[in-house]
């Protein structure tokens, strides 16, 4: 990890859902190309999450902590999770319809204890920089 932050300096590490298995199932998501975009509710970053930050890279980590992924935020949009649209639920690559992306969420965010229809989320559009199970033999 120490290598990975003199290589991008800045970076902060994050997780990708809540469990073990839908962290895995993300991951893959992203390095099949079918991911590129995540939303996280400003309820997370007001409890401590990193908040993204257009152009900074990131280090993506699965639930051991050891480090899967570098991403580059290229794009932040605010939105509330009753606004979100079909083209931004589908760019984050977990559904195919805003319908099914409303449900999932839901889902998630109740699991959370954090859920309302009118919840402000920051919808993040990301680039892999650099798959670092590749790198890994």
């Amino acid at each position: 990890m120490d290598e990975l932050r003199r290589r991008y300096p800045g970076a902060v590490t994050y997780r990708f859902g809540d469990s073990p298995g839908l962290c895995a199932a993300l991951l893959a998501l992203v390095r099949a190309g079918k991911k590129r975009a995540t939303c996280s509710s400003e309820a997370e970053i007001a409890a401590g999450e990193a908040p993204p930050v257009v152009g900074r890279c990131d280090i993506a980590v699965d639930f051991e902590n050891v480090p899967q992924l570098v991403t580059r935020t290229v794009e932040l949009v605010p939105v509330r999770y009753c606004d979100m649209t079909e083209e931004m639920a589908l760019m984050e690559g977990e559904d195919d319809s805003l319908e099914s992306w409303r449900a999932g969420h839901e889902r998630y965010y109740r699991r959370l204890g954090i859920f309302d229809t009118e919840m402000k989320l920051i919808w993040e559009r990301f680039e892999v920089v650099e798959d670092l199970k590749e790198t890994r033999i």
